[in-house]
Parts: structure tokens; sequence; C-alpha cells
């Protein structure tokens, strides 16, 4: 199954993420980032998407769109192309890692169900804490700010 992905934030962070991806995992065929910025309209952006979508559908089997934050704009803008007949999976919480994961993972994915799956499981990682700071000691109980 081939999959495209449309990345979709605020600002430049969706083209930010793609790049550093890029770095990871090399040049990804079928990703589209596209980002609202102050200097584009709403209309525009919906434009952008729309044609971000045509593309992908023209030559993948499934569409898959990761928005920044749920109930923002790009968020809005996705729920409204699924409304207007976009068949593609969308979810919210772009991230690195989630990127990472559905990017690497995506050529042995043969469905929705199994999209969605992988986009959980990147999710739950994300949530976990790597180290907590150990609070600082000291003799003096003056010292103890609380």
């Amino acid at each position: 199954m081939r999959i495209g992905v449309i990345l979709a934030s605020h600002g430049e962070f969706a083209q930010a993420a793609l790049g550093a991806v890029e770095m990871i995992a090399g040049k990804q065929p079928d990703v589209v980032a596209l980002g609202l910025t102050a200097e584009k309209s709403l209309e525009t952006f919906e434009a952008e998407m729309a044609s971000a979508y045509e593309t992908l559908s023209a030559d993948c089997d499934l569409v898959v769109t990761l928005c920044d934050i749920y109930g923002g704009t790009p968020f809005n803008v996705t729920t409204r192309c699924l409304l207007n007949g976009m068949d593609m999976v969308a979810y919210t919480g772009l991230s690195m890692p989630v990127v990472v994961e559905l990017l690497l993972t995506r050529d042995g994915l043969d469905s929705a169900d199994a999209v969605r799956a992988q986009l959980t499981s990147a999710h739950a990682g994300v949530q976990q804490e790597i180290c907590a700071p150990a609070p600082a000691v000291s003799d003096d109980e003056d010292d103890l700010d609380l």
C-alpha cells in the first residue's frame, strides 16, 4: 500500500519537522508539508491542502494528514476537507517521534487500521518521561524553596 502524508501546522513547523526527518531518514516521497503563516489567508491554506490531497491521492492508496493542534486552524481546515469528501485519515499531535514513526514504517502498513495502530503507538511513546530531575540536597532547612 502506498501512503501519502500531509503535515499541516501553524507557521513553519511542518516544513521544519519534515526537514529534520529527512536528515535522519533521507528524502521522503509522497509527503507534503503545509504551514499556515501570518501572511497566508485561510482560503490560500485551504487551497494548498486541497492541492496536496489531489496530488497525493492520484498516486497513493491512502492519504494520512497529521495536524499540529486539535482545534487549531490546520485541524479545522482538515476537518472541512473530510466533510467535503476528501478520503483521508487525519490525526493531531504532529511531532518528530510521530512523523519519524509514520514515515519509516508506512511501507509496511497495509490499511488505515494499521496506520491508526502505528500512530497510537507513536503517540504513547511521546508521553514517556525520560528522566526526572533529582531534588537538590541540602542540610539547611532555610535553603528549601517550596
